[in-house]
């Protein structure tokens, strides 16, 4: 009997997700497919893979693949098709491409295609590191924290670093609101995602994460 190989068990736990795990959810699905990928030493086993589904979804590559996929899908059923699809086409390209070609091809298939929330970000970004008092209360919703975010300025040769850094580096939209009013974005140096809310017709940083974890490392 030919023995299946992992394209085709992919295939087919994907398929029939509910004959490898209980609840056939994303989550269980993934799991079961990284821990058979440990034990078999599969093609998406190591780095590479992880790499790969950042770079083609404009995520920092310090992130994994199943938080990525999981991120970018509307439900479950989304999500176990985009990682079929992502688990295939890796495996194929690696046929036929080393591995700086593959980062590459990734990186080019990637959408990277900026609208205003984004810019507004990179604005505040850039106020955030030169401790910019006016320009950062201009950007945010009102909070009452918010000074944190003023008090402290980088020295001009770490900010210049910083945003040189910041501008080569891509900001991923992961989720939108029905009404278009809401968005989430995930960007380099921040380890959660952040919200835009669009108000008054100009759109506003959500910044109460990046306050309780400013204020949670200044009481460390």
């Amino acid at each position: 009997m030919k023995e299946q190989t992992f394209s085709e068990f992919i295939e087919h736990i994907c398929k029939r997700p509910l004959m490898y795990c209980l609840g056939g959810t994303f989550d269980e699905i993934s799991a079961f497919i990284n821990g058979y990928s440990y034990a078999k030493n599969t093609p998406i086993r190591g780095t590479d893979f992880h790499r790969f589904v950042c770079l083609k979804n404009s995520f920092p590559t310090n992130y994994v693949w199943t938080y990525v996929i999981k991120t970018c899908a509307k439900n479950d059923i989304e999500a176990i098709s985009t990682m079929k699809s992502s688990i295939l086409e890796f495996i194929e390209l690696r046929n036929h491409l080393n591995t700086d070609e593959l980062m590459k091809f990734a990186i080019n298939s990637a959408n990277t295609k900026e609208g205003k929330p984004e810019k507004v970000f990179r604005e505040f970004e850039n106020a955030l590191l030169k401790g910019n008092k006016e320009i950062i209360q201009s950007l945010i919703l009102k909070n009452n924290k918010a000074d944190i975010l003023w008090n402290g300025k980088y020295p001009d040769s770490v900010i210049e670093k910083l945003n040189e850094i910041s501008e080569n580096q891509p900001i991923k939209r992961i989720k939108e609101s029905e009404d278009g009013e809401s968005i989430e974005i995930i960007a380099s140096g921040f380890p959660f995602s952040i919200e835009l809310v669009l108000k008054n017709n100009e759109w506003k940083v959500n910044s109460e994460k990046i306050i309780n974890l400013r204020t949670k490392n200044n009481c460390a």
